[in-house]
């Protein structure tokens, strides 16, 4: 395990962090400087006065992802940290786990590194959900011209969250879900949810976000699934519907703009999985939080980070 941090103690005395973002990256180095883009930009700073400490939770991508990340945290102000697993196969909820065990924030947020923040993203998340909610947002889906088509500065002026911009691909279909894009005051927001295409709350891997502590209750993502399109989302929502916790959907809020790339298939092991584990009917991961902690703990100190 890799892990490197920036900025810890640039404000000795300082409150903890109000919210930690877990960033889960897998290569696509490009995809990523976007995202990056997105949370250099975010007003939950100048709304709270309180930092937040950005995670990247690297799956063992190659050195592009770390340099890019690396020369991002010399450029913000804010706390970042870097881990890094070898690759040995899809890793992702170990990895989602291990930066849940490093966090400092009381509550976090998970996203993925090929998906651009809206400005009041983590503010959103900050703001819209209490600590008996999990909160869940939604990404508008950008088709691959539209993506190719971005770069670094569009992000930082904002292009991706212009109603124009949005407005004019919506109607070109270069988007999907292209009207939850438009950030909307809360009333208004909680309103339009009845009329949405996905009415009832459903986790999204890529956005939502929980108290650590009701995190720690589920023990965290569970580490059976070692393939992907399960383990991420449906197995934790099942299983957060278990102990009471409510989801909330935080839509034209908490908004993403999903970069285009090949889908990611899923197999037939992970859907046999996860019904043969809703049969069991499991509240807490069978391999999780609890089972990391007690890895690392029993790991020589020279291997400890």
């Amino acid at each position: 395990m890799k892990k490197w941090s920036r900025n810890e103690d640039l404000n000795a005395g300082a409150a903890e962090p109000g919210l930690a973002a877990v960033v889960a990256a897998y290569n696509r180095p490009r995809e990523l400087r976007l995202a990056l883009e997105g949370y250099r930009r975010q007003s939950f700073f100048r709304n709270h006065h309180q930092e937040f400490q950005l995670i990247l939770a690297d799956d063992g991508s190659g050195p592009e992802v770390e340099r890019t990340f690396s020369e991002f945290s010399d450029q913000v102000s804010f706390p970042t940290l870097y881990l890094r697993q070898e690759d040995r196969g899809w890793g992702k909820l170990r990895m989602l786990n291990r930066a849940v065990l490093e966090c400092r924030a009381d509550r976090v947020v998970f996203a993925d590194a090929d998906c651009i923040p809206h400005r009041h993203f983590l503010l959103s998340h900050f703001q819209d959900c209490g600590e008996d909610a999990v909160a869940c947002g939604r990404r508008v889906d950008l088709t691959e011209s539209v993506s190719r088509a971005l770069t670094a500065e569009d992000v930082r002026g904002g292009a991706v969250e212009s109603w124009t911009w949005l407005a004019r691909n919506a109607l070109k279909r270069s988007v999907d879900y292209g009207e939850q894009g438009f950030y909307l005051p809360r009333p208004i927001a909680r309103a339009l949810n009845a009329f949405s295409r996905n009415r009832k709350p459903t986790l999204i891997g890529s956005n939502f976000s929980i108290s650590r502590k009701r995190l720690w209750e589920l023990n965290g993502f569970d580490e059976t699934f070692t393939m992907p399109g399960f383990g991420e989302d449906t197995d934790l929502e099942r299983r957060i519907g278990q102990t009471g916790l409510k989801i909330e959907w935080i839509t034209y809020r908490a908004i993403q703009f999903h970069l285009w790339h090949p889908l990611t298939p899923v197999g037939d092991d992970a859907l046999r999985l996860a019904e043969d584990l809703k049969r069991k009917g499991n509240g807490a991961a069978l391999k999780g939080l609890r089972e990391l902690e007690k890895e690392i703990a029993g790991e020589p100190a020279d291997r400890r980070v």
